[in-house]
């Protein structure tokens, strides 16, 4: 085995190969059979892979301001521990001294311990680290896998984000239910994140953070409030110590190698050192329920301090705590369970436009959107502006039965016209402008002479759009919120349900009628902002000015709903407009953004 440190002159050049590009058969047994059972190795492989998956953020990207949420250490003398806390080795090989963080250079040590199931599993070994060893972590030797696992090894995912963290807070967008790959490096520099891990343990994550998920149920957080729960085990590494967490939930705040503070809300926590490159970790304490620690480096070099530490009240603990800070509009939405719903916060080109519900119905800008949303919108706490030449759409259509009803919302404010402008649409056509043409699904629309009209299809060959008109004036440059509803009134057939479609707008029923609707469903888009494909055109009956808020739910909403819905919404409108220096001023400005 290679003296520790030293770099061998055999596994280094293959490292840097699979590094910068990719390894030959020949190589790769090579390197197969080095990792076999040198522990070293192991160690210089994880660090390699884990470096070439973090490479473009560390090169293009300062990194985060650590300890802007840290605790303050505890009053007092805190007791000194004789735990080693091991330097890293005095000279690393050529490949890494420059690059690799130390934050990396220690969580690849719990990498290759951790994963030793990932690469059992990948190599089709059998077999798991008992859990019921003694109270240190000892590494395993194992038949590592030579190929980049952390290309293709997903070990959790994302199952919920807050508004400002989709649209702002994280340095790489992303979407709920994005799988993490092992190794990967997530940014968030303000909301919130929740992850889901294959072993089914659940985070919530708040930025400022920095994190990886190194295992099935191991994450390295270099810094953030996390708190952990859910699953039978989950092990917390941050740079100073790693936490394994047994039937527990659990808080933490890192600050990088500062500090750190745990603290168990339930089940049995048990602290170690973070292992070193050649050192195995030590126990530090084990929490009950109601116990907390604090960890620091202590005075002198390879000394750990630590402190008795009380409840980490700033640690949101659950989701329902996140959506607690949404605004009330946003909260009485959720309450009425939609299928899915777009505040549109803040889009913006190239970003994820979040379904708050967290049912994964993220959409995507698409078309001609602003490189710059209209700066007045950016202030607003919910709203986007379209230009005429782009629209959201949806990576995947809600699906929704219309023999159970369905209704549409949406608030809008319209500009230029008058012509067909689709707030809203689920639809199809099926041979255009063909006798045998075929209408499916639905479009709620400012129509061409001034009025909110809702069209739905019976996908009955040769017959066209079934169209509500509502006698409700669409008044432009003002916002007006604008809901239809299907209520099946008789028993479906084969092919289609009948029911009464009604329109509201402002609160107020202003239309209703009878229409069949087809039941056929097959894939096409749902969209904000614009139409479907036709023959004859990509996308039609684009939107220009603004909308917000648009929910769509799997049921019929009640008048009262609709109404409550309009005054909640009216009643933000309306602060949020007297907050600003006065009326005039405020259309003034907008009309000035919309000039850009």
């Amino acid at each position: 085995m290679t003296a520790p440190g030293a770099p061998d002159e055999k596994l280094e050049p293959l490292l840097e190969q699979l590094f910068v590009d990719s390894l030959a058969p020949e190589a790769c047994d090579e390197l197969r059979s080095m990792l076999a059972a040198d522990l070293d190795a192991q160690r210089r492989y994880a660090e390699v892979v884990h470096m070439r998956e973090g490479l473009a953020y560390l090169l293009s990207q300062e990194p985060m301001e650590a300890g802007a949420h840290a605790a303050p250490r505890a009053a007092g003398s805190p007791a000194d521990h004789a735990v080693p806390s091991i330097k890293s080795p005095g000279s690393r090989p050529p490949l890494m001294r420059h690059l690799l963080p130390t934050w990396a250079a220690a969580a690849s040590v719990l990498m290759a311990v951790g994963l030793a199931s990932a690469l059992a599993y990948h190599l089709g070994a059998r077999g798991r680290q008992s859990a019921a060893a003694d109270s240190q972590f000892h590494a395993r030797p194992v038949v590592a896998a030579p190929l980049p696992l952390m290309q293709s090894s997903h070990l959790g995912k994302v199952s919920g984000l807050s508004l400002d963290a989709s649209a702002h807070g994280l340095l790489q967008s992303m979407q709920v239910g994005q799988e993490l790959r092992c190794g990967e490096v997530v940014q968030l520099s303000s909301g919130f994140v929740r992850i889901e891990l294959n072993s089914g343990a659940q985070l919530i994550i708040e930025g400022p953070a920095e994190f990886s998920l190194v295992g099935e149920d191991r994450v390295f957080v270099r810094t953030g409030r996390l708190a952990a729960s859910e699953g039978s085990l989950l092990i917390v590494q941050t740079p100073l110590l790693t936490a394994e967490c047994r039937d527990a939930r659990a808080s933490f705040d890192v600050d990088d190698d500062d500090t750190a503070r745990v603290f168990a809300n339930s089940g049995v926590v048990t602290l170690y050192s973070t292992p070193q490159q050649d050192a195995v970790s030590h126990q530090l304490s084990a929490l009950r329920a109601g116990e907390g620690m604090l960890v620091s480096p202590g005075a002198r070099p390879g000394i750990l301090t630590t402190a008795d530490a009380g409840p980490l009240t700033a640690v949101v603990e659950s989701w329902e705590q996140v959506e607690s800070r949404l605004r009330p509009y946003e909260r009485l939405i959720l309450a009425d369970r939609p299928l899915a719903y777009w505040p549109l916060y803040q889009v913006r080109k190239n970003r994820r436009v979040l379904d708050l519900t967290q049912n994964g119905f993220d959409g995507l800008p698409v078309g001609n959107w602003p490189a710059d949303s209209v700066d007045h919108n950016l202030d607003e706490p919910r709203g986007a502006y379209f230009n005429g030449e782009c629209y959201i759409e949806p990576d995947r259509k809600p699906p929704f039965k219309p023999q159970g009803g369905f209704a549409i919302e949406g608030w809008a404010k319209v500009e230029g016209g008058p012509q067909f402008q689709s707030v809203f649409t689920s639809r199809w056509v099926l041979r255009s402008h063909e006798p045998d043409c075929q209408m499916f699904g639905f479009t709620l629309y400012a129509g061409d002479k001034d009025n909110w009209e809702f069209w739905s299809g019976n996908g009955r060959k040769g017959d066209l759009w079934q169209i509500l008109v509502s006698p409700a004036p669409v008044r432009r440059g003002e916002w007006a919120h604008v809901v239809a509803t299907f209520t099946p009134t008789g028993r479906p057939s084969a092919n289609e349900v009948e029911g009464t479609v009604r329109m509201y707008v402002d609160g107020r029923q202003v239309a209703e009628a009878v229409h069949p609707i087809s039941l056929t469903e097959f894939e096409w888009p749902a969209r904000i902002g614009a139409a479907e494909f036709v023959p004859r055109y990509l996308t039609s009956w684009l939107f220009k000015g603004e909308l917000r808020d648009i929910a769509l739910y799997d049921y019929p909403l009640e008048a009262s709903e609709i109404e409550e819905h309009f005054d909640a919404g009216r009643d933000e409108t309306a602060e949020r407009t007297s907050a600003l220096p006065g009326r005039e001023n405020w259309l003034m400005a907008s009309l000035k953004g919309v000039q850009r």
